[in-house]
This record gives structure tokens, sequence and C-alpha cells, in this order.
């Protein structure tokens, strides 16, 4: 299998990390693809130009990153998606999911605020810059406010792609220094293992 990514990527570290928290790197490969490789030729692996994407070996491609960490949960084993119980309540499934929709969530506003701010001065929106940062910081408050356990889900996981690619690519924010609770609990988190071996980086 072929993972398609790119090592600056919040949504592809999500899936790099359940790869190697699976061991699941000698039948996964990574492959890196840059920004401007992301062209119409690529379409031809995803019709949305988009990373990440997991080719299998039928020859068939999953996309996007919460498909393609559940397909990896899976073949591996993992314990990342909660299971589904009908003897009791799925609290655990559903924290998870909606965990992992806020922290893509901050990384869709964080991309499009970047995007925006290439873009030449004068077609620049300021209002959307405002709309983007508004979403990104509001969403922070909440977590702020979230009480993490030491049970790892694809929520913990997805929320802590989304703090270090604010770090990467908006250190001006200094979120840590209006939010403790987080900032406390982002730092052991980003101790993993995984979480070091994936650290954002620009392909030169």
């Amino acid at each position: 299998m072929k993972l398609y990514s790119n090592p600056a990527s919040p949504f592809a570290r999500k899936a790099r990390i359940v790869v190697r928290e699976l061991n699941l790197t000698k039948v996964v490969e990574e492959v890196n693809v840059p920004r401007e490789g992301l062209g119409d030729a690529f379409r031809s692996i995803n019709p949305l130009g988009k990373i990440p994407v997991l080719a299998l070996k039928d020859g068939s491609t999953l996309f996007d990153s919460p498909v393609i960490c559940e397909y990896l949960n899976d073949l591996g084993g993992g314990k990342f998606f909660p299971g589904r119980s009908l003897l009791r309540e799925n609290s655990g499934h559903w924290r998870a999911l909606t965990l992992q929709a806020l922290g893509d969530g901050i990384c869709d506003a964080a991309v499009a605020r970047n995007v925006e701010v290439m873009r030449p001065k004068a077609l620049q929106s300021e209002a959307a810059i405002q709309k983007y940062l508004n979403a990104v910081m509001v969403s922070l408050d909440v977590l702020e406010h979230t009480r993490f356990t030491a049970k790892i889900t694809i929520g913990e996981i997805t929320v802590a792609c989304a703090l270090g690619y604010l770090d990467f690519r908006l250190p001006e924010l200094a979120w840590r220094e209006t939010r403790p609770n987080l900032r406390d609990w982002y730092e052991k988190f980003a101790q993993y293992p995984a979480m070091k071996a994936t650290w954002p980086v620009a392909l030169a």
C-alpha cells in the first residue's frame, strides 16, 4: 500500500501517526507529494486533488483522512476508534469522532487562512482572514475546557496534529499563553515517539 502525503500536512500526519502506532510501516509506504504535485495528474489518484490518499494493493484508493485512519485502525487491530455497543452508551465513540471533527476543523480554518494571506495583498479579504482565525480561536477555547484522559483515540490524535500545525504555520497565535490546560495536555502528548517522528516540515 502507498500513503500519499506531505510532511507539512496535518491531515496526512494523522494517518502517519496511526501507521507508526500500529506498526504498519512495513506494509504502508509513504510517498511525499509536494504542493506543486497536486495538479491534474494527481486527480487520477484522488479526483479531489488532495492528500492524504491511501492506494490499496487492488488498485483502489481511499480518501480523506478520517476514512484512511479508520481503515488503518481496522487493518492494524487498533483501538483509536472506540466501538459502538447496543448494551451501553456510545459516548466514547461519538466523543472521539467529535474531537476529530473539531481538530480537522481547526486545520481547515488554519489552512484556508494561510491560503488567503498568500494571495496578492490587493486581493486578500481581511474579513475572510478574521473569520478563519476566529474559528481557530473559539475552537481552542472549547478544547481548553475539554477533559482529556489517558485514553488515546483518533480524537486526541487529530487535536494534537492541529495544535502542531498551529505551532508550525501560525506561531504568532501563541495559543499556550491563555490556555494552560490545553498546553499541559499537549506538551505531554507531543512526547509520544510517533508525534516526534512526524513533526511537520516544509518540503524543499
